[in-house]
């Protein structure tokens, strides 16, 4: 998995790419943490080029968007295709967090 993260002031855009499994997650959950301790509150998961997720990598997301949510932040998804939308519903994750088309529409939710 690449990770990327962009910083926006207390904005943090999580690009992903691959698949958010295993070793991949402890990786997810470190940088999100460096970042959430050095302000970032709001959050927005880039999923347009992940591939694969498993359950420890959903239940990272979902840490993280009940973290955020502790610091009076907020965490959305971005751009989850077909097949990450279906296993998001099955899961029911898109209960928990916010999903949106495009990490720009899920930009503007979060200004």
């Amino acid at each position: 998995m690449n990770l990327r993260f962009e910083e926006h002031g207390n904005l943090c855009v999580v690009e992903l790419r691959g698949e958010l499994v295993g070793d991949s997650v402890d990786a997810f959950r470190r940088g999100c943490g460096e970042r959430l301790e050095a302000g970032a509150r709001r959050f927005i998961i880039d999923l347009a080029d992940v591939v694969l997720v498993d359950s420890k990598g959903l239940e990272a997301m979902l840490d993280l968007a009940d973290e955020a949510t502790q610091r009076s932040g907020r965490c959305v998804l971005a751009a989850p295709d077909a097949g990450m939308r279906s296993i998001l519903e099955i899961t029911r994750l898109h209960e928990r967090i916010e999903i949106h088309a495009a990490v720009d529409a899920a930009a503007r939710v979060l200004h």
